[in-house]
């Protein structure tokens, strides 16, 4: 894949289109999320359960692959686990104040949209910056909701714009790095 790449053959590396591809699907998955939840807050509570977690394994695996940490390296897990441990509760807040009624319940998707948007982009800030594109495309898309009515073509836009950023920006940023940071960040 490197090979190739260092040939001029290919454009892009199977690796920028594996990253360019989960990016796009954790996006889809929280769009779908944030628009499941404006129909039903209460059904969707699994669904955002288990979504954290899917977000949390993604940024961990990232991690793993970019910020050259072995699989065992305790402190980066601990700080992965502990912030993303963060962005679950935040969404059990938000639930339980739906629950108590001091929330409306039209509101929860939004609100679980924007933690968890909020949540991605800090990961990128510190680890990864494939996470906090993905972040601040979710923050937008989740803004947008709130702000337009019909808002599946925009959810389109917001994810067409991400994929481009993911899978140019890798191309981008490798072409910009000095040599000896190749082999640690492929992307």
């Amino acid at each position: 894949m490197e090979d190739t790449e260092a040939k001029g053959g290919s454009t892009f590396s199977r690796q920028h289109l594996v990253e360019a591809i989960v990016g796009m699907t954790l996006l889809v998955l929280a769009f779908f999320a944030i628009a499941s939840s404006d129909i039903s807050a209460a059904g969707t509570r699994a669904y955002w359960n288990l979504l954290v977690p899917l977000f949390a394994v993604t940024a961990f695996a990232s991690d793993r692959i970019h910020a050259g940490h072995s699989i065992g390296h305790l402190p980066s897990a601990i700080t992965i686990v502990l912030h993303w441990l963060g962005v679950f509760l935040a969404i059990q807040v938000v639930h339980y104040f739906v629950v108590t009624g001091r929330m409306a319940n039209a509101d929860i998707g939004l609100t679980n949209g924007l933690v968890l948007a909020l949540g991605t982009y800090l990961f990128g800030v510190y680890s990864n910056w494939r996470m906090a594109v993905i972040g601040l495309a979710l923050a937008a898309a989740t803004t947008g909701v709130a702000l337009i009515e019909e808002f599946v073509w925009f959810l389109f836009v917001i994810a067409a714009i991400a994929l481009l950023v993911l899978f140019f920006g890798a191309r981008l940023i490798r072409k910009h790095q000095p040599a000896s940071l190749h082999n640690r960040d492929m992307g």
